[in-house]
């Protein structure tokens, strides 16, 4: 399978450009790119989060944590529209990226096994669809472009995801011999069916996040114009 600066720097390209044309074509501004940029840069390290590897799982829940700590903070001063104080500001994220790393990570490590049910398209769209509706939370749900950039966050959370998988099932194949590795066919599954009880907690996650989902038809329609796009000035 593809390694873990191969996944991260593929990502980061390929993602890179889907923002910078959608930045381009006028769909997002600046921060919205970044942000998507960032998303997607996350997205294409997102089935290794059941790596038995210590450098790939230190680095994506890192990620994850620092992730969980900007939510948090957005949600309080925003939300809550609470002031915080040098002290909180010091002691909230020490807390988020305790429970990451002392909580969340070891319940992970529990009961995931390495390309298992986090190597599935199942897996990835219940992550797109819970960024989706994350991002759709945190902002204004009265604008039209609040949806659009909600389901473009899933979106881009997805192509790296996909970005990822399609590494691994490339780097399965042996092309200087013509012969095919035993990985195959192991990363781009749509389910792990040998753990049913995960498979269908995630099917009743996903019509879940799928009943509640921002409206999409504003995000189809944003996306159907792309008059404004100019590739060269």
């Amino acid at each position: 399978m593809a390694n873990f600066n191969t996944h991260l720097n593929t990502a980061v390209i390929i993602t890179g450009l889907g923002s910078a044309t959608l930045l381009s074509a006028g769909h997002i501004d600046l921060n919205d790119a970044l942000w998507l940029w960032f998303l997607g840069s996350i997205g294409g390290l997102l089935p290794d989060i059941d790596s038995d590897n210590s450098t790939s799982l230190d680095t994506i829940f890192n990620l994850f944590a620092l992730s969980a700590v900007l939510l948090v903070l957005h949600y309080i001063t925003t939300e809550l529209i609470i002031t915080i104080s040098f002290v909180e500001l010091i002691v909230v994220p020490l807390l988020v990226y305790g429970f990451m790393k002392y909580i969340v990570r070891p319940i992970f490590e529990w009961i995931t096994v390495h390309r298992g049910s986090c190597h599935s398209l199942l897996f990835l769209l219940l992550c797109a669809l819970l960024t989706t509706q994350v991002t759709w939370k945190l902002n204004d749900q009265t604008t039209a472009h609040a949806a659009t950039f909600a389901w473009l966050a899933g979106g881009f959370v997805l192509l790296g995801g996909l970005i990822h998988l399609l590494l691994d099932e490339l780097y399965s194949v042996d092309l200087n011999n013509v012969t095919i590795k035993r990985s195959f066919g192991t990363a781009l599954k749509i389910a792990d069916f040998d753990n049913k009880l995960i498979t269908l907690a995630s099917v009743i996650a996903i019509a879940g996040l799928i009943y509640v989902a921002p409206p999409i038809e504003q995000t189809i329609t944003a996306l159907s114009d792309w008059s404004d796009f100019r590739l060269l000035s």
